[in-house]
């Protein structure tokens, strides 16, 4: 129901109400339940931090960020990375530099190994070259570029054994027919 509707109606029929007293209860709980529900659903105040980026007490840049003050922010602010390295004693100084590019560095090479590791099992006809189809691709190019069977290069044999060489050693370098 309406509160505006609500009151109107107790005042057009104040006469004739049994127990004004429950009237003007009911009419103070409604009230109270619709200042409850627009509390509720009010964000609240809105307050700006200015956070400073330093390095070295210099400051680098300065940016707002908003807060609101009604809601509860303790999960965002334990999960910013600023109190995970103050929880954590961090200092920016070479021994805590050195110790992020080892950390760094492992979790490269934990990356490119799980890439290798994918790659190996989803394409494992790319990854792993048979020796045997080495062996039919120079019998293929060797009985194409013979001197008995291309007449052009009749003449030069040793351009036909060299052009054999470099087709294999392409075509197996860059993985072009197998």
């Amino acid at each position: 129901m309406n509160l505006e509707q609500l009151c109107r109606t107790i005042k057009d029929n104040w006469d004739i109400i049994p127990n004004k007293k429950w009237a003007l209860k009911y009419l103070r709980y409604q009230f109270e339940l619709l200042a409850w529900k627009r509390n509720k659903l009010k964000l609240g105040a809105i307050a700006f931090e200015i956070k400073e980026y330093k390095f070295d007490e210099v400051v680098l840049w300065e940016e707002p960020e908003i807060r609101y003050i009604r809601q509860d922010t303790t999960i965002e602010d334990e999960q910013k990375l600023e109190n995970i390295l103050k929880r954590l004693g961090w200092q920016w100084d070479m021994r805590n530099y050195i110790a992020l590019s080892v950390v760094l560095f492992g979790a490269f090479c934990y990356v490119i190994a799980l890439l290798k590791l994918e790659y190996y099992n989803r394409l494992p006809t790319l990854a792993f070259r048979d020796p045997h189809c080495d062996f039919i691709l120079r019998f293929g190019f060797e009985t194409c570029f013979t001197p008995r069977s291309v007449g052009v290069f009749n003449d030069f044999t040793k351009m036909n054994f060299w052009l054999v060489d470099l087709l294999t050693d392409f075509c197996i370098h860059f993985n072009i027919i197998f």
